[in-house]
């Protein structure tokens, strides 16, 4: 996937050389303003405006229609109202225009026969491969080719950057280009609703440019999974970092999604599962999402993932302290050998520590800080340093700034280095510019600078890692009789009871419980003494939510107690029975798989028993995965503590679940095609083995006829 070309060239409209503004009129009306903003900005191309209603404008001639233009420009921008849009857009392509701009919403009254307005642009664009921003856009700027393409007032002296920024919606498209902390883009780029040319079309074209060194996505909805996909995997292989800020994660933010953006925001677990497998870094605030992008822009690559910090404040030590316990940011456990010289530079009474606050009197405190940042930066255990201090206004021209130290030791640094303002509010303008002069970013606040530092470290580790998860192979054979079992899944109209869906388990190497089913109170007898007291006892007959119907007895340890569950079984809910092994008491999880509308099939897996419907401590895995990432996904559980052994209670066997995981995992590679849901529920994970006590699969032709829901069936 990662080598698939992209979808489409958007060469005539992020590098268009000649444009035509359809609608072109005076400075203060919108067709005026995209003619200024591309004059001021000094765009070398033609621009040619058609207006019927105008003979000339700005010295220029005006065209009465695209047709009329004494050459086909690459690019159209349509300053047009919705009534008149869709014919604009004929004549665009009847003219062999590859690439055009809307602007306006599309919207059309949905009361109205036929086809929507919306979707009539859409069903053109595909007809005819059109390129197109929008509708409902505020437009794009390619600062290198000085085409800012938009109707609103955008600076004519944009800086030229590496980074990329494509945005569902227009206020935070133009809070980003209007940023006051030297964030420089390649392309900005306002996609909204997105009928012909999707925000992962754009995160293409900026993949296969040089000059992109980390994308950042403000993203509602994915609107075109497949190619969404094979960019996050392109960029992943090119070592380019996407940052994205994903709306909807709650319930309400994904109900507000669909109605702003016309697309389903779909399920948050399979975003995560996808953002994780492939690098992304989630960001959850835009001040976040900028911190994170100005450490990716000067392409840092932490070779570990601990910090090391200089501060001026123990308070704000504190502060830092506790913020990156909660954030995931661990500092360096440096060395003898590091504080041995740390104490010979500080002065007496302060600590020889990491994080390390080296304000004593202030005397030579420029040469201690430049000695102390060195010594932090070369101890073996860093890998990037924080010089985590307010740069304050009134110290501008002061002797005690801090740019000056930097400057003293920037060329000797081993490893990243990057400031920490634990205000925003109060940095200097003049000493930011100063250190980004420099190729040194500077951080915006405590919370969300400490966030971006764990973005970039978790990202490098990410890089370093992922070559050994890409070298690695299926690890659970296809079973010998994978046409049997396509051919029953093929044919079930209804899920698969529990004893069915436990034989299709066991040929992936999953272990289910010893059990056998009966129909008879002699069978039943006799299956308990082969199996052996103690046993559970579980209806057989409709029996997918066997505890509500009160069709579960445990722990029957003799003969009577077993007879006289039977009966009450056979007298409420017919003869056939499972007879099973009690399990002994262990950490119980959840695995499962659950098709996502948009991605396909994702592996589940989380705390089980009450874990599922009360905490929810449940994770999702992008198919297909691999083991180290079924590890990870099981320590970063809520309840991994019980997976370890507590209170006296032995560690569960890590490595039967993770086989059971990849077991799961390479069923849904086989049958997935016919599989709609798989439920084990409880896995329960001995220090010995993982046992599945109960489990459901639900096959496609059975979906329409099932309405699935975790349930405590056991």
């Amino acid at each position: 996937m990662a080598s698939a070309q992209p979808r489409q060239d958007l060469t005539p409209l992020l590098h268009a050389r000649c444009v035509a503004i359809v609608g072109i009129s005076h400075p203060d009306r919108f067709g005026g303003k995209i003619f200024r903003n591309l004059e001021r900005s000094g765009f070398p191309g033609a621009i040619y405006g058609v207006n019927p209603r105008y003979d000339s404008l700005y010295g220029r001639p005006c065209y009465a229609s695209l047709a009329d233009l004494p050459e086909r420009p690459d690019c159209a921008l349509l300053a047009v109202s919705n009534d008149r849009l869709l014919a604009v857009l004929e004549e665009t392509v009847a003219c062999g225009i590859r690439a055009a701009v809307v602007f306006g919403s599309a919207f059309s009254d949905p009361d109205c026969e036929g086809p929507s307005l919306g979707e009539s642009v859409a069903a053109l664009c595909r007809e005819h491969d059109l390129v197109l921003c929008g509708p409902n856009c505020m437009g794009f700027v390619s600062p290198a080719h000085r085409l800012p393409v938009s109707g609103y007032n955008v600076s004519a002296d944009i800086p030229v950057g590496n980074l990329t920024l494509v945005s569902h919606s227009g206020s935070v498209w133009e809070s980003f280009l209007q940023n006051k902390r030297g964030l420089a883009f390649n392309y900005i780029v306002s996609s909204g609703n997105e009928s012909g040319t999707s925000m992962a079309d754009y995160a293409q074209f900026a993949l296969s440019d040089p000059s992109t060194r980390a994308i950042g996505l403000f993203c509602e909805a994915v609107r075109d999974p497949a190619t969404f996909t094979a960019a996050l995997e392109v960029a992943a292989e090119r070592d380019i970092p996407v940052v994205v800020l994903k709306t909807g994660r709650s319930e309400r933010g994904a109900r507000l999604a669909m109605a702003h953006s016309g697309a389903l925001a779909g399920e948050d677990a399979a975003y995560e599962a996808m953002f994780t497998h492939f690098g992304v870094r989630r960001a959850t605030s835009i001040d976040e999402m900028m911190d994170t992008l100005e450490l990716f822009a000067t392409g840092m690559r932490p070779r570990s993932r601990y910090v090391s910090s200089l501060l001026d404040s123990g308070g704000q030590r504190a502060l830092l302290v506790d913020l990156a316990e909660i954030e995931g940011v661990t500092f360096a456990p440096i060395s003898d050998e590091t504080q041995k010289r740390l104490v010979e530079l500080i002065e007496p009474g302060l600590e020889p520590v990491n994080p390390l606050d080296a304000w004593g009197t202030g005397n030579a405190a420029q040469d201690i800080y430049a000695e102390c940042l060195l010594a932090l930066d070369r101890d073996p255990s860093t890998g990037l340093t924080l010089f985590a201090v307010d740069l304050f206004p009134l110290d501008d021209a002061a002797d005690g700034s801090y740019p000056p130290v930097v400057e003293a030791v920037r060329d000797r640094l081993l490893n990243p280095l990057a400031f920490l303002g634990h205000a925003s509010a109060v940095q200097s303008d003049r000493q930011c510019a100063e250190l980004r002069a420099v190729g040194v970013p500077v951080l915006m606040g405590t919370e969300t600078g400490l966030r971006a530092v764990r973005h970039v470290v978790e990202y490098a580790a990410f890089q370093r890692e992922r070559g050994r998860a890409a070298e690695s192979v299926r690890e659970v054979a296809p079973p010998d009789n994978l046409a049997a079992l396509r051919d029953q899944l093929a044919c079930a109209v209804e899920p698969l009871d529990e004893h069915a869906s436990k034989q299709v388990l066991a040929a992936y190497g999953l272990t289910p419980t010893r059990e056998l089913r009966t129909d008879s109170l002699a069978e039943t007898l006799r299956a308990a003494e082969e199996i052996g007291y103690p046993v559970v006892l579980k209806t057989a007959a409709g029996d997918l939510h066997k505890t509500e119907r009160s069709g579960v007895r445990l722990d029957l340890a003799d003969v009577d107690a077993l007879a006289a569950a039977y009966r009450d079984f056979e007298s409420r809910l017919g003869a056939q029975v499972l007879v099973q092994e009690m399990v002994p008491g262990g950490a119980e999880l959840i695995l499962g798989l659950v098709r996502d509308s948009q991605f396909g099939h994702m592996l589940t897996l989380g705390m089980g028993g009450i874990f599922v419907e009360i905490v929810k401590d449940v994770r999702s895995l992008w198919l297909p995965t691999h083991a180290e990432a079924v590890r990870d996904a099981l320590k970063r559980l809520q309840g991994a503590a019980l997976l370890m052994g507590v209170r006296g209670r032995p560690a569960a066997d890590i490595e039967a679940v993770v086989r059971a995981a990849l077991g799961l995992a390479a069923m849904a590679e086989d049958l997935g095609d016919l599989v709609s849901e798989v439920d084990v529920n409880p896995l329960v994970a001995l220090p010995n083995r993982a046992v599945v006590v109960d489990a459901l699969i639900v096959p496609n032709r059975a979906t329409h006829r099932y309405t699935h829901r975790y349930t405590q069936r056991s």
